[in-house]
């Protein structure tokens, strides 16, 4: 049972902080800056390794999870997985939104001379990042872009213990924790080819707010893949990393996880 549990932490660990995805678009730097507002819309997916330690009251436990950890537990009994990214862009000013929900779950059996049965563990998870950016440098097919914003993250975790034999009984327990971290970061692009460009993000963030420190950076190729109905459609392929120190109470979270993201963008 108790490497059911550690993996069921590790598996939630990873989702709350391993799905989350930051969009890659920025307004070419060969585009002429509007006086009006476009904008984009993105869907993408995250597949990362991550590794660390959590630590729930007296229990510690090291986390290794991989992505197949976290597919093979969605839970299709609701919406498993939402992942979207929006950006406004007027001029040098990007504002941009970053959603993400994922729900999982699991189960196992316990055998024993005492207790036997059966346990299972429900993870839901939301975050959205609110933040904008302002284009400080363009040039030879590159631009610069500041930015500052905040992500609000939501962890809730349902465990539910029904027991057979001498000991029969039934436990249900229940938890939720959020905050809100505060980032700022910076944003590099370079047009490599007509249509074709590489997107550079780094930000920190947390300062003690609401994790205690939090780092990303991010790296990707971006490619214009064709236009449906007057619209151009954008395809994205990188690689990520983000790393996280959280504590509350009984509750210490440490860890860095990276791994491949893509996505597509359409623009309007």
């Amino acid at each position: 049972m108790r490497h059911f549990l550690g993996r069921m932490i590790s598996i939630a660990a990873v989702s709350a902080i391993g799905i989350l995805s930051t969009g890659t678009r920025a307004a070419s730097a060969d585009e002429t800056l509007s006086t009006g507002w476009t904008g984009s819309l993105s869907t993408y997916s995250w597949l990362p390794w991550i590794s660390g330690d959590v630590r729930v009251r007296n229990a510690s436990l090291d986390v290794d999870v991989g992505p197949t950890d976290i597919l093979k537990n969605l839970d299709w009994s609701t919406l498993p997985v939402w992942m979207s990214y929006g950006e406004l862009r007027n001029g040098r000013l990007t504002l941009f939104n970053d959603i993400v929900w994922s729900a999982l779950e699991a189960g196992a059996g316990i055998e024993g001379r005492v207790l036997a049965g059966s346990v299972e563990a429900e993870y839901r998870q939301l975050t959205v990042e609110l933040g904008a950016a302002y284009q400080v440098f363009t040039g030879a097919g590159s631009s610069i872009d500041l930015l500052a914003g905040g992500r609000y993250w939501r962890q809730e975790t349902n465990v539910f213990l029904q027991g057979g034999g001498p000991l029969a009984l039934a436990i249900e327990r229940s938890g939720t924790v959020d905050w809100v971290d505060p980032f700022v970061g910076a944003r590099f692009q370079q047009n490599v080819a007509p249509g074709q460009s590489v997107v550079a993000r780094a930000d920190i963030g947390g300062f003690g707010v609401g994790s205690d420190f939090s780092w990303q950076a991010m790296a990707t190729f971006n490619m214009e893949l064709c236009t449906t109905g007057g619209r151009r459609i954008d395809g994205y392929l990188g690689y990520r990393a983000l790393g996280v120190e959280y504590s509350e109470g009984a509750y210490d979270f440490d860890a860095v996880q990276h791994g491949p993201v893509f996505g597509l963008t359409m623009n309007f």
